[in-house]
């Protein structure tokens, strides 16, 4: 009989072990997804370079997001997929306005001061 007793406390320390385990990944699916958005400065000639902005979160409009950067940094810019993920896109700007670009993305609450990555 011992060894029923032993088996019905194992089968009760598994259940419990599972449900710890559900537990953990509900919460691990309700944490929010945590974006790192890149911003680079990659020289072309001696004097002129852009401006590259990469991660930006799925949500947000980047044709919007340019449009914006354009009339407010006085540049050109354009939208281009990303190589490695199709999915994206990738935000260049002629110039180097990395500091100007972190501001907005802060005041305009698009991005946290630690998903920001200035290179």
């Amino acid at each position: 009989m011992e060894s029923g007793s032993d088996s019905d406390e194992d089968i009760v320390g598994n259940a419990v072990d599972m449900i710890d385990m559900e537990e953990a990944q509900k919460e691990k699916d309700n944490k929010e997804v945590v974006y790192c958005v890149h911003l680079r400065y990659q020289q072309r000639t001696t004097r002129k370079g852009y401006t590259i902005i990469e991660g930006m979160p799925d949500d947000i409009d980047c044709k919007k997001v340019l449009k914006a950067f354009k009339k407010m940094l006085n540049c050109n810019g354009a939208l281009k997929k990303d190589k490695k993920n199709p999915k994206t896109s990738v935000i260049l700007l002629q110039g180097d306005h990395r500091d100007s670009v972190e501001k907005f993305l802060l005041e305009e609450g698009i991005v946290s001061k630690e998903e920001i990555k200035k290179h």
